[in-house]
């Protein structure tokens, strides 16, 4: 039997089964994501790496990655980089994998050079002047060098073939070890190892690449994976998916340097996700508005006539954040519209979500933009960014005409979000970007809301690297009305932006952002494995977006105790069903290993009277206090292995 943090390698799934998704036929045992640890750069995108410049040019110059579809290393695609004219040093980034040490990265590459200005490599960094790598580099005559960027330095020579596919692995260990691995894919043999030492925390990996000017060399990658210690989600935290890419940087947007996608709106209606976004390009600030649809919220499948629609240039010259609700048996959807100077909020309709009827502004305020709105009780509730550092908060019956009520001063520039949570009846605003991350503040009215506190911060290296917006446009999975079911089960869509790098001539050449899943998740889930801790928090071994959480049940236990849930049902007889594993003895423990466990239920009828039933042995019933609430309590031996537990109602 496995300790509950022992540190077995996870098994490395193919890209496309890399993560569980949601039965369309209905709920199953399956559902949660498991960590993406593999990209083959078989979607024929680079939805997972973004180029980061370390280079010394003051000049900024373009990054030579494409994609090979003509003659990749494996499969249909393979990642490439060609030399040109100019000196060039990059690392292709990703922050998308789960990276918990000890950690092993490898990736398989192929060189075609008639020079030995070049080298490739690996490395874990933990931020961009911080990190652990491994480097390959020629020094003619069909001599390479190996070598460890770490506190050693170690190094090797070794010989390899022009064109030959070799893979390189990295690997950091919890004890401060590091390894690097040559190996020669074709015959399996190992070719050399390094080994060295690092303090380095892995945050995100990056693809090395060097070409110095004039060179021709040609270098392909491909098989990028990643092993690591099993997956944890600490309960109560906002983070990143596994999963993490949902929508990439659009392929069909014309474009100078690179595109923009994000600013969207989602919800969630008749079973169906439907997105909203923003367009953009390094030319043009705004593109208009694209829209996707997914069966389960993770794979989208873009509308293949984007843009719907776009703002009217003959009174505005560019567009931003778009926000959608369907009420009363319309879509409508309000957008930030540019003048000279200024921002405005516009308003269209539409029976179908894609065809749109504009009505112009609705909120002329100047400076009054990428708006949030919730529809509760008769009442459209609409929060802006207003004067460029404050948030404004205003009303509407009929979605057009608008009162404000509030200006919330931030003192800095930042993005707005807002939901209504039902089980609560609080509405949640959030602001987003400027230095402060990401922070929410609390309403019962929403209007008159409380001190914003952070929640989340961006990225040290990655695809949301950027302090001051890397996480920014948050878009709640909501209901038609802007409304969300329970602020403990909170999945969201950000779009993720990146340090400003390679001396980028303004904001209009940033041009990376994708659409990108995070969430909030608290209590107890259906099918996912949870590590309880006795300090009354969860970690879960899988992501649990869209996977439901069992209503009025905590489970707290005075060891490390893993607990699934395998049914629930609170209006049938048995309401709960499940199993635990408590700790052995002998696995940091010696003798007799004894760990309490409680099991509180809520939500039950004052005197309602409940069993536990363990192992198929009915062992307590108590009944409900006048509150709903009853807590029971066993002292569970690790030694006897797993044990199952079911409540079930006690039938008159």
């Amino acid at each position: 039997m496995k300790t509950l943090f022992q540190y077995t390698l996870i098994v490395i799934l193919t890209f496309s089964t890399a993560f569980f998704i949601l039965s369309t036929e209905g709920y199953s045992q399956n559902t949660g994501l498991t960590p993406q640890t593999t990209d083959g750069f078989e979607t024929g995108d680079w939805q997972n790496f973004r180029p980061h410049y370390i280079g010394d040019s003051n000049e900024f110059i373009r990054p030579n990655f494409s994609i090979n579809n003509t003659d990749p290393i494996s499969g249909n695609y393979s990642l490439q980089w060609q030399g040109d004219e100019e000196e060039h040093e990059w690392i292709k980034v990703s922050n998308a994998f789960y990276m918990e040490l000890p950690a092993k990265v490898s990736i398989d590459f192929r060189v075609k050079a008639d020079d030995t200005d070049w080298s490739i490599g690996l490395r874990l960094l933990e931020t961009y002047d911080r990190f652990a790598g491994v480097r390959f580099s020629p020094r003619g005559n069909g001599r390479f060098h190996l070598s460890l960027e770490d506190l050693s330095g170690s190094a090797s020579g070794v010989r390899a073939e022009s064109g030959g596919v070799y893979r390189l692995t990295l690997q950091r260990f919890d004890d401060d070890d590091i390894r690097a691995t040559l190996i020669d894919v074709h015959t399996g043999q190992v070719i050399t190892k390094l080994n060295g030492l690092s303090s380095v925390t892995p945050e995100a990996l990056g693809i090395y690449v060097y070409t110095g000017a004039g060179s021709e060399t040609v270098i392909d990658f491909d098989n990028i994976t990643v092993e690591s210690a099993p997956y944890r989600l600490r309960s109560g935290e906002w983070t990143r998916s596994p999963h993490f890419v949902i929508l990439p940087q659009l392929p069909d947007v014309a474009e100078d340097q690179g595109n923009w996608v994000g600013a969207q709106s989602t919800i969630k209606k008749d079973d169906e996700y439907l997105m909203w976004y923003r367009r953009r390009d390094n030319i043009d600030r705004g593109k208009g508005y694209g829209f996707a649809r997914s069966e389960d919220g993770l794979h989208w499948e873009k509308y293949e006539n984007n843009p719907i629609f776009t703002y009217d240039d003959e009174q505005f010259y560019s567009a931003e954040k778009i926000h959608v609700l369907f009420v009363d048996g319309l879509y409508r959807a309000w957008y930030a519209v540019n003048s000279p100077g200024t921002w405005y909020t516009a308003y269209a309709t539409s029976e179908d979500g894609i065809n749109w009827e504009k009505h112009g502004l609705v909120l002329d305020d100047t400076y009054t933009k990428d708006v949030d709105v919730v529809y509760h009780e008769g009442l459209y509730y609409l929060y802006s960014i207003k004067d460029n550092v404050s948030l404004g908060v205003y009303t509407s019956a009929d979605a057009m005409d608008w009162e404000h009520h509030n200006t919330i001063p931030l003192g800095v520039h930042r993005h707005v979000a807002a939901t209504y949570v039902k089980k609560t009846g609080e509405f949640h605003l959030y602001a987003t970007g400027g230095f402060a991350g990401v922070s929410k503040a609390v309403s019962k009215d929403g209007i008159h809301f409380g001190p914003f506190r952070k929640v989340m911060d961006a990225s040290k290296v990655g695809l949301d690297d950027w302090a001051d917006a890397g996480v920014t446009y948050l878009s709640f999975l909501t209901d038609e009305h802007g409304k969300i079911d329970d602020d403990r089960q909170m999945p969201i869509y950000y779009q993720a932006r990146n340090t400003w790098d390679n001396n980028i001539p303004g904001w209009l050449f940033h041009g990376s952002e994708r659409v990108v899943l995070a969430g909030h998740y608290d209590g107890i889930f259906l099918g996912i494995p949870t590590t309880v801790l006795p300090d009354g928090t969860y970690e879960y071994h899988r992501f649990p977006f869209e996977v439901p959480r069992a209503e009025g049940l905590e489970i707290f236990s005075s060891r490390e105790t893993e607990v699934r849930l395998d049914n629930w049902e609170t209006d049938s007889l048995i309401m709960y069903e499940g199993s635990l594993t408590a700790p052995e003895a002998g696995r940091g423990h010696s003798g007799e290993v004894n760990t309490q466990v409680q099991w509180e239920l809520t939500n039950l009828s004052p005197g309602e009277e409940i069993e536990l039933i363990l192992n198929g042995e009915a062992v307590s019933r108590k009944q409900a206090d006048n509150n709903g609430m009853l807590v029971f309590t066993e002292v569970v031996n690790g030694n006897d292995g797993p044990v199952t537990f079911r409540m079930q109602k006690v039938s008159e």
